[in-house]
């Protein structure tokens, strides 16, 4: 992480992202708030879509993962995507966040969590810890 001056917000480098979200008005949102580090964006709908895209994009830096996803739930997809990559950062979305949090701290392949709704200085402030 680096930052412009003192007192600054941190500032991150360009990261390739995979958003797992299934609400379209939630995509737009991250996709807005992701504007300014993301090199490239990939976002997924369904649980199952994210890990495929996963193994068409092995260069992801970080995911973002929807807890409650169709077809497959976001903890599902993670440890799928965890069979072949322990290295990929993934943050846990969820409106509950007791529940994010319990993903992200049990030991589990969550990396961090996010709680929805999130400002964006806040979201860019937990991503710049992991970058």
């Amino acid at each position: 992480m680096e930052t412009n001056n003192p007192g600054s917000a941190p500032v991150v480098k360009k990261l390739r992202i995979l958003l797992a979200e299934d609400d379209q008005i939630n995509q737009k949102l991250f996709s807005y708030m992701l504007n300014d580090i993301v090199e490239e964006l990939l976002i997924a709908s369904t649980g199952i879509e994210a890990v495929n895209l996963h193994k068409e994009h092995s260069d992801i830096d970080l995911i973002l993962m929807d807890l409650k996803m169709p077809e497959m739930d976001g903890y599902e997809a993670v440890k799928n995507i965890r069979e072949s990559d322990k290295v990929v950062k993934i943050f846990a979305l969820s409106a509950f966040a007791p529940e994010t949090q319990k993903a992200a701290a049990n030991g589990s392949d969550f990396n961090d969590y996010v709680g929805k709704p999130i400002r964006k200085a806040d979201l860019i402030k937990i991503i710049s810890k992991h970058f």
